[in-house]
């Protein structure tokens, strides 16, 4: 059985006034400790549940679970009657808590009948920042291939109307985007501003492989924004709707699966690994959502 991942990032701001009651802790510890116990949330007005499971020492791995409650019948032996009957649905997240080149990766397991990846996620994360005593705020943008907007702007003689961002200010020392980056940190240090908003637009077009565009889009790719961009002709392009998602077959047990095939299949999940499949970029409603 097929299973998708779609492939996200997170991004750790750090609060200006931490609670100093609390020892402050690096990234990675950080993530751990919030994502290593088990709590409850709401999304869409349901009652979900994260729940740790321990598969890894490297990475993080839970289960976004609910509680359904459907319309059965049982055997033939039995006469066929119907009856509700409770049963639980979830999604599988994967994460690299490392702070390094290529780490604050996220993989979240699309299954329509739970709920979209990235709403799960969105949700999730807000149930975590509403603790105002964290020492951290976490962000989360989707993963996407540059290359497809580079296609995007060539097949558009490399002109576009607008191209706009919503930056993640630096955390991560190890990322691309230059003079980008550099400016997008001293702005954040300034103002405190977690996220910026930079739209670069022009009736006579903007130059897409300007050096300041390339730096903004290489900064981006590394799940450090969002994207959106229109061409002249009125044709949009989203970093959204080309998100970067994995397929992989599925380990049905565990249990019974080798600690070092488990782990491959973890990584492979977060697009490493040569055996990792990556779909061509689809839009969000190609594939059955859930709420």
């Amino acid at each position: 059985m097929a299973k998708y991942f779609d492939q996200f990032h997170f991004s750790l701001i750090e609060r200006d006034q931490p609670d100093f009651l609390v020892p402050p802790l690096p990234r990675e510890d950080w993530l751990r400790d919030k994502l290593g116990t088990g709590f409850t949330f709401r999304h869409k007005g349901t009652q979900f549940h994260w729940v740790p499971q321990n598969l890894s020492d490297e990475l993080i791995v839970g289960v976004i679970e609910r509680k359904k409650t459907l319309a059965q019948r049982t055997p033939p032996e039995d006469g066929a009657q119907e009856f509700e009957g409770e049963i639980w649905q979830g999604a599988m997240v994967i994460v690299d808590p490392q702070h390094r080149p290529d780490g604050q990766k996220v993989a979240v397991e699309d299954v329509g009948n739970v709920g979209q990846a990235k709403a799960l996620l969105a949700s999730l994360v807000a149930t975590i920042n509403l603790q105002t005593t964290n020492q951290y705020v976490l962000f989360f943008k989707p993963l996407f291939r540059g290359d497809s907007f580079w296609k995007f702007a060539e097949k558009h003689g490399g002109t576009l109307q607008y191209v706009a961002f919503k930056f993640t200010v630096p955390n991560m020392i190890f990322s691309a985007g230059g003079g980008v980056k550099k400016g997008l940190k001293r702005i954040g240090n300034d103002t405190g501003a977690q996220e910026i908003d930079v739209r670069l637009e022009s009736d006579d077009g903007v130059q897409a492989k300007s050096k300041s565009v390339q730096e903004a889009v290489d900064y981006a790719e590394e799940g450090n924004a969002r994207v959106t961009a229109k061409a002249v002709s009125g044709e949009y392009w989203s970093s959204t709707s080309r998100k970067m998602t994995v397929k992989m077959q599925s380990i049905l047990n565990f249990a019974e699966a080798k600690a070092e095939q488990v782990q491959k299949w973890l990584n492979q999940a977060l697009d490493r690994g040569p055996d990792s499949i990556n779909p061509d970029p689809v839009d969000d409603d190609t594939r059955a959502g859930g709420d």
